[in-house]
């Protein structure tokens, strides 16, 4: 990567440094939940975010204070942009848990299968392999909606826990030990095969390409130009909030109970798969910039001395 930086740093076109956009973001959020914002934040709409812009400000109040307003309108419109494809962020964690399972579900599987002497590493390998399936779809242009993309992928998730809630009663009903196979003890080995834990790899790993791509293409096209670090880390972040729901439930996963992760992950990603396409279509639409060097970076808003003033004192109260 360095070296192809180097190569093609006379066509790249290098922004000049903007500061923080917190600092923005932070006082239109201000503005907008001032004054009763808190109860037209659940109606939405342009009567919400109008609140924040300097054009609405100027006319109801008489005047426009740029040391407290360095911002315009367009950023205003570009932030609830940014907010709209974030929303449906919040359900991607789900997903997450889906692509593995929550927590050690599938290695307290493998302790009661059967082996064969198949590596430990072998099976997992798979979930990379499955990534062909892109490059295939692609080339007979087999074109899915990005909402309806994330929504194949929450299926493809689903139908993995359902798998992994089957395998698991297999093991439960064939183990000599019963429920409670998955202790380490030989007695307690079952003949069902590592195998089974297959599609478990495979359907997640192609569900990445609907939903891991997906998210990140809204994260970027629908970003203010900069934002675009900042909402592609909210994007990120997911797995962290998936990796704490991990830890919460860490320790409810044993037997007897193993069964009931993947059910409940199953019905969650079935239910969830409608959801996207259902209330989040309107993401489905291409985004339409009517001022496109401003969103590569060529024409961003510029802090004045003003605003740079204001980011110090906000420094100085922290």
């Amino acid at each position: 990567m360095p070296i192809i930086l180097v190569l093609a740093a006379k066509r790249l076109y290098k922004a000049p440094p903007q500061g923080s956009v917190l600092v923005e973001t932070g006082r239109v959020v201000k503005r907008l939940f001032a004054d009763g914002g808190w109860s037209r934040c659940w109606k939405g709409g342009d009567d919400f975010w109008k609140r924040a812009k300097p054009s609405y400000i100027e006319e109801t109040e008489g005047a426009l204070d740029r040391t407290a307003v360095f911002w315009d309108d367009r950023f205003v419109d570009e932030l609830k942009q940014s907010f709209d494809a974030c929303k449906i962020f919040l359900l991607i964690p789900l997903f997450v848990l889906c692509d593995g399972g929550i927590g050690a579900t599938m290695n307290l599987m493998t302790v009661a299968m059967k082996v064969n002497g198949v590596p430990n590493d072998l099976i997992s390998n798979f979930n990379a392999l499955s990534i062909g399936l892109y490059p295939f779809l692609s080339k007979r242009r087999i074109n899915f909606t990005p909402m309806w993309r994330i929504a194949v992928g929450f299926l493809l998730g689903s139908a993995s826990m359902v798998i992994g809630a089957v395998v698991q009663w297999r093991i439960y009903a064939t183990s000599p030990c019963g429920r409670y196979a998955t202790g380490g003890d030989e007695r307690c080995f079952t003949n069902v095969s590592l195998w089974w834990q297959l599609p478990m790899i495979i359907l997640p790993a192609i569900g990445e390409i609907f939903v891991n791509v997906t998210s990140y293409e809204l994260a970027y096209t629908r970003a203010p130009a900069r934002m675009k670090g900042l909402i592609y880390a909210a994007v990120l972040f997911t797995s962290a909030i998936s990796a704490a729901i991990t830890l919460i439930l860490t320790p409810v996963l044993v037997d007897p109970y193993l069964i009931w992760p993947y059910v409940a992950l199953a019905c969650a990603s079935f239910v969830c798969a409608f959801a996207f396409p259902v209330f989040f279509s309107h993401l489905d639409k291409p985004v339409v910039f009517n001022d496109i060097d401003r969103m590569e970076g060529k024409q961003q808003p510029v802090q004045t001395k003003a605003a740079e003033a204001a980011a110090e004192v906000e420094k100085e109260k922290a």
